[in-house]
């Protein structure tokens, strides 16, 4: 069993761009706009809006979960590896964090293991992966999702079940790991206050979606004023 898939991580080997065309959805009497994205090597980008605003078809959509119009996003010219982590995860491994460990056969110093210490996760050593709390649950699943090889890294990040202080050290780790490993991070927030504390806006790109109005939610690198 792979790393990735002891959570449902799932790997794609489709053809994209760093550039995700403007697209939208009618979903029901809701429709979803969303405005072209850029993304640069070796940067973290935020998708940033409330929840139930589609942040999570957004990202579905750029890893080709969802469908636009009926039709997947293009993929221009270049193969790279999208690795996607859901919102909601459900761990497969039985046993503890160490006979997790054990099992992969990674080392102190290996990168996992590494940001399990960074983000506290070592005093869970002995609790079955499976009974872990939710936040444990999320941060470990970041944890494998970093450990996982591939170029994007888009993550659905459910905030309300991580700690403020326990996503900015997640979110540090994420974009030192983009910046020395020219990879490409996109990861969703509701806390435009904390990205502000960790983007480097040389590269990263904060996009916005927000209710523009009762039934239409508009995305883009602005904030977009209700009239």
């Amino acid at each position: 069993m792979e790393l990735g898939s002891i959570i449902g991580l799932e790997l794609f080997d489709e053809d994209v761009h760093y550039t995700f065309p403007t697209f939208y959805y009618s979903l029901g009497d809701k429709k979803f706009y969303f405005k072209s994205l850029s993304l640069e090597l070796g940067s973290l980008n935020f998708v940033i809006g409330e929840r139930k605003v589609g942040k999570t078809l957004f990202m579905r959509s750029l890893t080709g979960l969802e469908c636009p119009n009926e039709k997947p996003l293009e993929r221009n010219f270049l193969n790279y590896d999208i690795v996607y982590k859901p919102e909601f995860i459900e761990p497969k491994f039985n046993g503890s964090l160490n006979e997790l460990i054990i099992s992969k056969k990674l080392d102190e110093n290996s990168f996992f293991m590494k940001n399990i210490s960074k983000l506290d996760l070592l005093r869970f050593l002995d609790v079955s992966v499976k009974e872990l709390g939710e936040e444990q649950k999320q941060l470990l699943s970041f944890c494998i999702f970093l450990s996982t090889e591939g170029l994007i890294y888009v993550m659905d990040s459910p905030s309300y079940l991580i700690s403020e202080s326990k996503r900015g050290v997640m979110y540090g780790i994420f974009k030192n790991f983009c910046d020395k490993n020219d990879k490409i991070g996109l990861i969703t927030e509701d806390n435009e206050k904390l990205v502000n504390e960790v983007i480097d806006e040389r590269l990263g790109r904060k996009y916005f979606i927000k209710k523009f109005s009762e039934n239409e939610f508009y995305g883009g690198d602005m904030y977009i004023e209700n009239n």
